[in-house]
């Protein structure tokens, strides 16, 4: 076990906190970790140095900064090695690849996956092992299915993200993320983890309170992670301290009489057959092993147990129990059971049941359980309750249900029950399924006031003559003389401004009390058919006047957000499209007002806030009326939310 540093320690971590903003809450150094090669191209751990120089120290320059203790502990426990020249590069960002290679050679995860299928990868490249290993112990995924992008620098979320599955961090609670001012930023995939490592401690933000999910990570920050984020690992079990978060990479097996206050993982290396006969762990214990795991824990005691190996078997009564990893088929009672992915048995008598993800089989009797989205759960037992919590859930098995309560879409229920209560999904998906039909926008009538003409430009080639009295429909007003219009049978084109009259009052505006369902809102994106780039999407409703926040992909949006707002008025709409967030700004300053909170996404259109004085105050604050000059007015706060989310993200204009 690496010595500590005392108060030294505690003085440095209070500097890196103060110069970085940098929050991962503190702990002691880890002890020995294989050598790592950090950098494409340098020379891989496993080269042997030349015999003469085997003895021979190497010298490293360290900074005078906060990461100087944890690199100076990295270097010491083999998890950075420099470069060929020695040099550590703690600025530089840590790639995805020689992230990889540090969590495998932390975990001592050896497996290898098939990487066929990943384009980008060089066969012959110093990460092809570690990578390799890195997706078969479930650390790593590729970005898409076809790319890993092993030498792009590895954002915030996502090293929060490898963090978690390596070494099996959780949490019940899922919501954790919103905590940080951008929380609104953190990609779907990331949320669970970031909430978790932010429950446990281990990820709290900058000073301003946020947590930058998008921005890279440097190696000193990622040295100041894992500094923090062990008190020991050890290779052997004589090296396993009394207390603390404790890593076991090691071979051999451990003793059956075992005692730690605080947090136990197991990782890859560690022999096959585990037996407790008496651990007492007062907090958890984190099952990140091999192949054909067979661990009997029947004396274990603790108050959480996560069993995540490649694949095995696992055998205990504790409170709560987690499901991860590659497989598991667990033996045993427990308060709560949790599924986290993948697919896993259990058989037992189970109080709560969760799946968030994959498939699991419960060979007992349950409470009640809940299922996420495109989960399956097959129950050979009794359940008092099944709640149907996301679309594409499946319910099978032998087993029966006293209640099944649908609260998503989609299913597939072959399972018996006693009682279906669907109501709430019978009414979603009728207003999901009429959304097109339900969903109105912005229209504004302009009578044409003397004989004209609409063309395909501004003065360019006539479409056809517009004879006084005909009714026309504004879509967009530049400034000038010409305005884009369309006819009543969707004709579209140039007309002169002045030989139209455009109504001051917007018709059938409300006051923006009017508001669509949840099911409405979802179903008119969903059946449009709308996709965005970041899991994000934007509705900007210029009939009831909102704006609406969804998250998902294509075909499965769900609203995360609802807020008030006021598009462009009669004589210079908004224009409807699909458009894309691309730039945020501070503020804008006009001529008797300013605006705060600035998110572009058309052109010089933006989101953006209320009015305000330049003497105080506010200049115009009323929202829910067509009023702008073609911009999206809306609270300050809310216009700080969407200044939150990514760049890329879709929005739709209707």
């Amino acid at each position: 076990m690496k010595h500590r540093f005392l108060s030294a320690l505690v003085l440095l971590l209070v500097c890196a906190q103060l110069l970085t903003g940098v929050s991962f809450a503190a702990r002691a150094p880890i002890a020995a970790a294989p050598a790592e090669s950090t950098t494409p191209g340098e020379t891989p751990a496993d080269v042997p140095t030349p015999p003469e120089e085997e003895d021979k120290p190497i010298e490293y320059e360290y900074p005078n900064d906060w990461s100087r203790p944890a690199l100076i502990f990295t270097v010491e426990n083999g998890i950075f090695a420099g470069d060929e020249n020695h040099n550590l590069n703690p600025g530089n960002n840590i790639t995805r690849a020689e992230m990889a290679a540090v969590l495998v050679r932390l975990l001592g995860a050896k497996e290898s996956a098939d990487l066929s299928a990943f384009t980008d990868l060089d066969k012959n490249a110093w990460y092809m092992t570690e990578l390799s290993a890195a997706v078969k112990a479930g650390i790593f995924g590729g970005v898409s299915a076809t790319s890993m992008e092993p030498n792009d620098p590895i954002t915030r979320e996502q090293a929060v993200v490898v963090l978690s599955r390596a070494f099996g961090i959780v949490s019940e609670d899922r919501t954790s993320y919103k905590n940080f001012t951008d929380g609104s930023q953190v990609s779907p995939y990331a949320r669970d983890a970031l909430s978790a490592m932010r429950e446990t401690g281990l990820a709290n933000g900058y000073e301003d309170g946020s947590f930058r999910p998008q921005s890279s990570i440097t190696r000193a920050e990622v040295a100041q992670l894992l500094y923090n984020l062990f008190d020991c690992i050890a290779d052997k079990p004589d090296e396993i301290p009394a207390s603390g978060w404790v890593l076991y990479r090691g071979a051999e097996k451990l003793p059956e009489t075992l005692t730690l206050d605080g947090t136990l993982i197991l990782g890859q290396a560690i022999d096959a057959q585990i037996i407790a006969s008496d651990w007492n762990i007062s907090e958890a214990l984190h099952i990140r092993a091999g192949k054909e795991i067979k661990a009997d824990l029947s004396g274990l005691k603790t108050k959480k147990l996560v069993c995540a190996p490649l694949s095995g078997t696992v055998q205990a009564q504790i409170e709560e129990v987690w499901l991860w990893g590659g497989g598991t088929d667990f033996t045993g009672d427990a308060a709560k059971l949790i599924s986290v992915d993948a697919t896993h048995t259990a058989a037992g008598t189970y109080g709560e049941v969760a799946v968030r993800a994959g498939t699991l089989t419960v060979n007992g009797d349950l409470g009640t359980a809940s299922c996420g989205l495109s989960t399956h759960l097959t129950l050979s037992g009794s359940a008092d309750k099944i709640s149907v919590d996301g679309k594409y859930v499946t319910l099978d098995g032998k087993g029966r249900a006293k209640l099944i309560v649908i609260n998503g879409g989609d299913y597939s229920i072959t399972l018996a029950y006693d009682e279906l209560d669907d109501a709430w999904f019978r009414e979603y998906q009728k207003d999901h399924d009429n959304a097109l039909s339900t969903v109105k926008t912005q229209v504004i009538p302009c009578p044409v006031e003397k004989d004209t003409a609409m063309y395909t430009t501004q003065g360019g080639t006539k479409i056809r003559d517009l004879p006084a009295g005909t009714i026309i429909y504004n879509e967009f007003h530049p400034a000038g003389t010409w305005f884009y219009a369309s006819c009543a049978d969707g004709t579209k084109g140039w007309v002169p401004r002045w030989d139209c009259y455009i109504p001051d009052d917007p018709p059938g505006a409300t006051d923006g009390s009017y508001d669509y369902s949840k099911a409405t809102k979802e179903g008119f994106v969903d059946l449009k058919g709308y996709s965005s780039k970041t899991g994000y999407l934007v509705w900007i409703s210029r009939y009831t006047q909102k704006v609406i926040v969804f998250t998902g992909t294509q075909g499965d949006w769900e609203v995360i957000k609802t807020f008030p707002c006021s598009s462009g008025a009669n004589n210079c709409p908004t224009p409807s499209g699909v458009f894309a967030i691309y730039a945020h700004d501070g503020g804008w300053n006009f001529d008797n007002y300013y605006v705060t909170t600035v998110t572009l996404f058309n052109g010089d259109m933006a989101f953006h806030s209320i009015l305000y004085k330049y003497s105080g105050g506010t200049y115009d604050a009323e929202l829910g009326y067509p009023k702008s000059h073609g911009c999206i007015r809306m609270n300050p706060e809310d216009a700080a939310y969407m200044q939150d989310l990514p760049i890329g993200t879709t929005v739709v204009v209707y």
